[in-house]
């Protein structure tokens, strides 16, 4: 219980107590003058119990409620008590009077404790201020710690994912799918944007976009100009408002897209810039520097992952496409016709083999020296490349031998596309030494399952045909 509680109590008992004893001086004990002896012990009695009642007013109500009370007792009291006996009322003066030092030197001190209650509670409020503040900047400050952590391990789950796949395609799914999860997913406003630089026609090609629930899907497939700032200058923004960033001047088209904010992060290997990770959102400052960094990590682990899927692929290549020509090796296109051969078989299918040769090549050679021979090569590959329909196989047989496997093809187109090869080959010069030369090649044409049933076998029909047309002349087509 405080003190002001205290306090409070003791007013109505103060008051109560006053009244009741000032009835009993003015009207009870008059009353009883002729029926009890001794009446002046009855009497001093009340008036010591008056006296500290009114000490109490003095207690509980300061100066104001202690004179007021004196006064009142006084003035009530005068005719009752001279009636009785004049001096019962100079004796209950003395009483009052001392009763009423005392009371105000007790309230003094009451006062001057309850200041220092007063003074010392509001401190002990301000230590627990500074102490539930204290808690609440240590709370926020490990659900940001927490926060953190969890940031750390989906990127380290990012990591463990892009790490098991050598797929590109697979790579930009992962990393727009993973990056879309880290910033809310399905539930959020926000969409992920991964675009891929065309180096041939030297822009950007939207690779792969998810978005949240009531996203539309971008309109800016060859990106827009947050994202030409971001190739430009070779560094991640921020855009908390695109309508008040004074950095860009959005056009119609722009403005059509359903986006407020946005971060970008440049993907870049050795200088090079590979592509852009893109997150949007259709609300105002949803992003900040910390969702920034984020984007930078999985930006880094998406690059590094799509530039070691292109290594793996390049060294993939290396292995089954001969360096010179870009064609098949004899290894690679074996096993290729293998797998075809069991495909026709089991589709009631039919393909061509068509073995080509370049018609007296060691002289060619002898004569302007195997740079030259090398360039023929490379302009025969080429032709061969340009006329392989989908799923046709190419390859280099070996010297100055090629191979190709034309699917689902009869004896007729067969040749006929034999025929063609043949006359590009015959009527594309090289220029060599500042004069047109002229190469021609003969080919051989076999068909499976017609004639013959097994790998080697169509092979060794498909050569023997090669050098019946190099018999007969040269420069010729055989099928049969």
């Amino acid at each position: 219980m405080t003190p002001f509680t205290k306090r409070n109590l003791l007013i109505p008992v103060s008051t109560i107590l006053f009244t009741g004893l000032l009835y009993l001086l003015i009207k009870a004990v008059p009353a009883m003058r002729g029926y009890i002896q001794h009446l002046e012990f009855i009497v001093i009695g009340i008036m010591i119990m008056m006296s500290l009642v009114i000490m109490l007013f003095w207690v509980s109500l300061g100066v104001l409620g202690g004179l007021s009370s004196f006064l009142i007792a006084m003035i009530f009291l005068y005719k009752p008590l001279t009636a009785l006996n004049p001096y019962y009322y100079g004796v209950l003066i003395l009483a009052f009077f001392i009763n009423s030092f005392t009371g105000y030197y007790i309230s003094r001190k009451i006062n001057l404790s309850n200041q220092d209650y007063t003074v010392t509670m509001e401190k002990i409020q301000e230590d627990i201020n500074l102490i539930n503040n204290h808690m609440n900047n240590r709370q926020a400050e490990v659900s940001a710690m927490a926060q953190k952590v969890d940031s750390l391990l989906s990127l380290k789950n990012i990591a463990d994912n892009l790490s098991l796949s050598l797929s590109e395609d697979e790579i930009i799914k992962l990393t727009v799918k993973k990056t879309f999860d880290m910033f809310g997913g399905e539930g959020s406003a926000k969409r992920v944007l991964l675009y891929t630089v065309d180096e041939m026609h030297n822009e950007l090609n939207l690779s792969y976009a998810l978005k949240g629930k009531n996203r539309t899907a971008t309109s800016m497939k060859k990106g827009g100009i947050f994202d030409r700032w971001v190739m430009k200058n070779v560094k991640s923004l921020l855009v908390k408002d695109v309508k008040k960033d004074f950095r860009f001047s959005i056009d119609d088209e722009e403005a059509q897209e359903d986006l407020i904010s946005l971060i970008s992060k440049p993907l870049i290997i050795e200088g090079n810039v590979m592509g852009l990770l893109r997150v949007d959102s259709p609300e105002q400052s949803a992003f900040g520097q910390h969702e920034l960094r984020l984007l930078d990590i999985v930006g880094e682990l998406g690059a590094v992952a799509m530039e070691n899927a292109r290594l793996y692929r390049q060294t993939e290549e290396l292995a089954i496409k001969d360096s010179l020509t870009g064609l098949y090796v004899r290894r690679y296109f074996m096993e290729r016709m293998e797998e075809e051969l069991k495909r026709t078989l089991l589709g009631d299918r039919s393909f061509a083999l068509l073995m080509l040769d370049i018609d007296n090549f060691k002289e060619f050679n002898d004569e302007y020296g195997h740079i030259s021979g090398d360039a023929v090569l490379k302009n025969i590959g080429r032709i061969l490349k340009d006329k392989a329909s989908p799923g046709d196989i190419v390859g280099r047989y070996g010297g100055e031998e090629f191979v190709f496997l034309s699917l689902d093809s009869n004896r007729k187109e067969a040749v006929k596309l034999a025929n063609d090869i043949r006359k590009e080959i015959e009527n594309k010069p090289i220029v060599l030494r500042r004069k047109k030369q002229y190469v021609t090649v003969s080919i051989g044409v076999a068909m499976f399952p017609q004639d013959a049933k097994l790998r080697d076998e169509v092979i060794w029909e498909a050569d023997r045909r090669l050098y019946e047309a190099k018999a007969k002349g040269k420069n010729t087509v055989c099928s049969k």
